[in-house]
């Protein structure tokens, strides 16, 4: 596939990663350092204004299959998009961060086949991180009838030394893997679970959610805090208020405290900066039993989830600006990470995959997670998965097939138009898609 990658920051060269070995890839940057990175992948780059229709010519857009714009700039992605497609491009994709342009979009008014914003997808992953307390991380797939959720191990966690063939795990649920020391292992039956070790499940969101209680001994939080009211904490907000809950909010700008207070009827708004201690305290934010801090600075939300941590905080999201400190912050007690970036980085990288309906990157990038619908061809169909020749470093995780969801044991086989979700080391994706 011949695909054009307009702007190379940490969004695009995480794109350009993940498609340089399959596809014939050109990438469209003005930035002479962003370039200069760019000459360790295997594709073409060329300097330019990824909105300017020179440029987009020059490039190759009049027979490309697909187009991303993934630059900083809504309004310059959405004009590459657009000048993109009326030169001929088969398929565009552009990335946004103002909800307002997906509005705009869902009318069918802007000339862009898809648009995905990082904001909405950053909150959404966020509340469904808020919804399983244990979980460092949380995928969903078909349409949000199957989860899959990496959960930290901690010491005195019921499942610890048990082999896994005697856990009792709860109906629709399955361990898919055990990442440990940075180690992606597939498990078997005696293998056991240890401290400090990320337990991947998979299953319907009710069973994971009782896999997560059983292992944590955690329920899901009622008393939520978000610091930071820009665009990620007002839809976290509004997401969470759908759920029933009352979130409180603190924001440093008297205008937009106001107006998030006249938009969020079911949540209680703050005016203050959210790094200041004595506040924290007085206000009694340390009985929160989760927070999000989702501010526009690296350093202003590291500091405002230590300080959460230190006041008894159970449960500390924060966001990251700059993808490269998702490790640091969480080596300094920060719980999860989300970076907006890598998010919308990996919902970019699905659509890219033939029959790949969902992909998800895991333990950074030694392990990915994949929605598949089974071809007619699959030399798999009505063969025990146990008794086949399925690659030894992948797991079928569930079986979507029509209506009903199937947590498959090694009795139960695939059939054409399943939808399955594998979990599968980087080493044997490849020969999962060309078994299925």
């Amino acid at each position: 596939m011949f695909v054009v990658v307009i702007g190379a920051g940490q969004v695009g060269q995480s794109i350009v990663q993940a498609l340089q070995h399959d596809h014939n890839v050109v990438v469209i940057e003005r930035d002479k350092d962003h370039l200069e990175a760019l000459t360790q992948y295997d594709v073409m780059a060329m300097e330019g204004n990824g909105a300017s229709l020179k440029a987009l010519q020059e490039a190759g857009v009049d027979h490309a299959d697909l187009v991303i714009a993934c630059t900083n700039i809504d309004e310059a992605n959405i004009v590459a998009c657009s000048g993109s497609k009326q030169l001929g491009a088969a398929f565009t994709i552009a990335r946004v961060h103002d909800t307002e342009y997906m509005e705009t979009w869902e009318r069918g008014r802007l000339g862009v086949d898809l648009m995905v914003c990082s904001e909405l997808l950053t909150s959404e992953l966020m509340a469904q991180i808020i919804g399983v307390p244990a979980a460092r991380e949380i995928h969903t797939f078909a349409e949000g009838r199957i989860l899959l959720a990496e959960l930290f191990i901690e010491k005195g966690s019921p499942l610890v030394a048990q082999p896994l063939k005697t856990l009792d795990l709860p109906p629709g649920s399955m361990i898919a893997s055990l990442i440990r020391d940075g180690t992606v292992i597939i498990p078997k039956g005696d293998d056991v679970i240890k401290v400090a070790d990320l337990m991947v499940s998979v299953g319907t969101p009710e069973a994971v959610g009782i896999l997560n209680r059983r292992a944590t001994g955690q329920s899901t939080p009622q008393n939520i805090v978000i610091i930071g009211g820009g665009r990620i904490g007002y839809r976290l907000a509004v997401t969470l208020e759908k759920q029933r809950l009352r979130p409180k909010i603190i924001e440093a700008g008297i205008e937009r405290s106001r107006w998030l207070a006249e938009h969020l009827p079911r949540s209680q708004v703050f005016q203050n900066s959210g790094t200041d201690l004595e506040f924290l305290e007085s206000e009694r934010f340390g009985e929160c039993e989760a927070g999000a801090c989702v501010m526009d600075r690296d350093e202003k939300n590291l500091l405002s989830a230590l300080l959460l941590k230190s006041l008894g905080v159970e449960k500390v999201i924060a966001g990251v600006v700059d993808a490269h400190f998702i490790k640091v912050f969480e080596r300094v007690g920060v719980d999860v990470a989300v970076s907006a970036r890598k998010v919308i980085a990996e919902e970019i990288i699905r659509f890219t995959k033939s029959r790949i309906t969902g992909a998800s990157i895991l333990e950074g990038d030694r392990a990915e997670v994949l929605e598949m619908t089974v071809s007619r061809k699959s030399p798999l169909i009505d063969i025990p998965l146990g008794k086949s020749s399925f690659p030894k470093g992948a797991i079928v995780g569930a079986i979507v097939r029509k209506k009903q969801v199937i947590i498959p044991c090694g009795d139960d086989s695939v059939q054409a138009g399943d939808r399955v979700i594998i979990f599968s080391q980087k080493e044997a994706a490849a020969e999962v898609e060309r078994l299925l």
